[in-house]
């Protein structure tokens, strides 16, 4: 979320349109998932996704599909655990899809030392995690 903490009726994802509001139409902060910078506000989904395409503008025209599937993979990873480094590895593998050993992968490219420990059952301040 930018610095600011800004303050409106409805909150608009720039890409996908989705809105979030109060039932009672109050004013209420940006979402925690959701990012506000100077391209516009931003839902959770559409975050991963726009991480996943910046990932795909390094890679060579000529990149076949499996390589440029791993690039998308590598960069909604590294998004996930920019965003979530506390979150033990598994948990980051499960909203990503994909494996705990890709995330550590990622922590290492990212310099960001060994995750926390995995938890017991899957829960995170007394909540079941599941599909992020």
């Amino acid at each position: 979320m930018s610095a600011t903490a800004e303050i409106a009726k409805k909150w608009t994802c720039g890409r996908c349109s989705m809105s979030v509001s109060r039932m009672d139409g109050g004013r209420a902060e940006l979402p925690d998932s959701w990012d506000s910078n100077e391209e516009g506000d931003f839902c959770l989904t559409c975050r991963r996704e726009r991480a996943a395409e910046a990932a795909l503008e390094a890679a060579p025209s000529d990149s076949n599909a499996e390589t440029r599937a791993k690039l998308r993979r590598a960069g909604l990873i590294e998004f996930e655990v920019l965003r979530t480094p506390d979150l033990a590895d598994g948990q980051i593998a499960r909203a990503c899809r994909s494996s705990a050993a890709a995330v550590a992968a990622a922590r290492e490219r990212l310099q960001l030392g060994e995750g926390p420990p995995p938890s017991s059952g899957g829960r995170v301040s007394g909540r079941a995690v599941g599909r992020v």
